[in-house]
């Protein structure tokens, strides 16, 4: 079997890139045909023998993602790569200039198509703008966009529900993927050297935020909440800001902004760390969360989302609270107050570790791209 996978993200700084590049290690360690074809500016490391940088025609910065850029690659040159090779079956991964392109190329060839849906773009879009209308113009794009798919992997049951609603995805061809990641990345028996030392982070206990620092993902919400906190208490604590994005240098007191680190340091920075603190609503799993649980920080989350799903999993290992400043506030002194339940849920998040196992993800993303070239009901365009 020969896999094409289309994205319009890799070795980016966010979960679904993480995804692809896992799937892309792994496939060359298990001898399985994966190739994966990409059009940002990123150049990946070496390790990625089945990765094919496309060559761009146009980049564009993305609407209402700044700190992103919509990269044009060439549509005849995506076809004449599969009328050539004859994959078996290809993947789209994102819905952008190259998903789009894969797409119309392997209709024209009869192709059989299967994707993922890793981001709830319309919640994005309404949280970075408050457009009612662009939501809405979202959800019609995606939803015609998935409706030629045999099957669209979803990584969280939220997601799930949010695809049926929302983009009207048929259930039939929805299929959970487990949750997984490359536990080689992760140490759990070694404690790393402390990065955090070079940032002069001298406070106690240490609250952790790693992501993109914009509305989609509720940073603004957790700045305040951590400003009036510590307005109303006098507390030995840090929160280290890790990413990139309109918030940052916003002021706030005994929080640090770091920017983005090289993912290999940011094991690093997790292991630092004593609690995660993730407030988005938007998320559709929460890569981050799941590296922070296996880097045992316990964690609070929104009650809106896949991450959720993750802390709820026995043994919880965490707080889900609903976006609220001052029920946010006094999860956040529970945490600080009571060590012992930091231990606890820290304790508990190692033992999921064994559930993220990269293998049963991949194993199960096979399985479903041989049902789907079986089941194939394309004709030649």
């Amino acid at each position: 079997m020969k896999i094409y996978l289309f994205t319009d993200t890799f070795y980016d700084k966010n979960g679904t890139s993480t995804f692809i590049e896992d799937i892309a290690l792994l496939s060359l360690k298990k001898h399985i045909d994966i190739k994966i074809f990409f059009s940002n500016n990123n150049t990946p490391s070496d390790i990625y023998k089945n990765v094919n940088k496309m060559k761009r025609l146009l980049k564009l910065p993305m609407p209402f993602y700044p700190q992103f850029t919509l990269v044009f690659p060439n549509y005849f040159n995506i076809k004449r790569i599969l009328k050539e090779n004859k994959p078996d079956i290809i993947h789209i991964s994102t819905p952008g200039p190259i998903g789009i392109c894969a797409k119309k190329a392997a209709k024209r060839l009869a192709i059989p198509i299967v994707g993922t849906y890793h981001t709830n773009h319309p919640s994005y879009i309404y949280e970075n703008t408050n457009s009612i209308i662009l939501e809405t113009m979202a959800k019609k794009y995606l939803e015609n966009f998935y409706k030629d798919f045999i099957y669209i992997f979803t990584r969280s049951k939220q997601n799930k529900t949010t695809m049926i609603n929302d983009i009207k995805i048929d259930a039939k061809k929805i299929k959970k993927i487990p949750i997984g990641v490359n536990l080689d990345k992760f140490n759990l028996d070694k404690k790393y050297e402390n990065l955090l030392n070079k940032f002069n982070i001298t406070e106690k206990i240490k609250f952790l935020y790693v992501g993109r620092l914009t509305d989609d993902k509720n940073v603004k919400f957790l700045i305040d909440t951590w400003n009036e906190l510590l307005k109303e208490k006098d507390l030995d604590a840090a929160l280290v800001f890790v990413g990139e994005g309109k918030y940052k240098n916003t002021p706030i007191k005994n929080g640090y902004y770091i920017g983005e680190v090289p993912k290999d340091e940011l094991v690093n920075i997790y292991y630092d760390c004593d609690v995660f603190l993730f407030p988005s609503i938007t998320d559709t799993l929460g890569q981050v969360v799941i590296e922070a649980q296996i880097c045992g920080l316990s964690t609070i989350v929104s009650n809106i989302g896949g991450p959720k799903e993750i802390i709820k999993k026995i043994p919880k290992s965490g707080i889900v609270k609903e976006i609220n400043k001052n029920k946010w506030k006094k999860a956040i002194l529970k945490l600080y107050e009571k060590e012992n339940l930091r231990i606890k849920y820290s304790q508990a998040a190692k033992k999921k570790a064994s559930f993220y196992n990269f293998s049963k993800s991949f194993n199960y993303f096979i399985k479903i791209h041989k049902k789907a070239i079986k089941i194939n009901n394309f004709k030649y365009l």
